[in-house]
């Protein structure tokens, strides 16, 4: 499959630099629509929806994939492969700021920044650190149920 279709990706703005603004858990790339017209101007822009979120390709989300952080991280690199990105300036709210670090981690001659938005080491509950999620049911950023 297309990895533009599958992940709904648009692109837009006037600027050779990229910024590419990744949504946090439940969330979709239209909780970037405020931000990004003071930046639209200078910089190209680059929005996406994860599988399983938005209006990404449904059919696409497979649960062994995404049963880690490493699955969208690979999505996220081949969005960049994909649009000849390099230099990228990887704007990650929440869950995403994790998902940033483990793509530049991996190829890290794409990005040349990464600028996290409210970022967590941890969104699993454990005995004496509140994460947010039980173990127990966690699919990854959308659910097993695609939600």
């Amino acid at each position: 499959m297309d990895v533009l279709k599958r992940n709904n990706v648009k692109v837009f703005g006037n600027g050779k630099k990229a910024l590419m603004f990744a949504h946090g858990f439940g969330c979709n790339k239209v909780m970037w629509r405020y931000i990004t017209p003071a930046f639209e101007q200078d910089y190209k822009i680059v929005l996406f929806d994860y599988v399983g979120c938005g209006k990404s390709e449904m059919a696409s989300y497979n649960e062994s994939k995404y049963a880690s952080l490493q699955g969208y991280a690979s999505d996220i690199i081949e969005i960049c492969t994909e649009l000849q990105l390099k230099d990228v300036v990887f704007i990650g709210h929440s869950v995403s700021s994790m998902i940033g670090v483990l793509a530049s981690i991996q190829r890290p001659e794409l990005f040349n920044s990464l600028v996290f938005v409210c970022p967590s080491s941890c969104y699993i509950n454990k005995e004496d650190y509140v994460g947010g999620f039980e173990k127990k049911g966690f699919g990854g950023v959308a659910g097993r149920n695609g939600k």
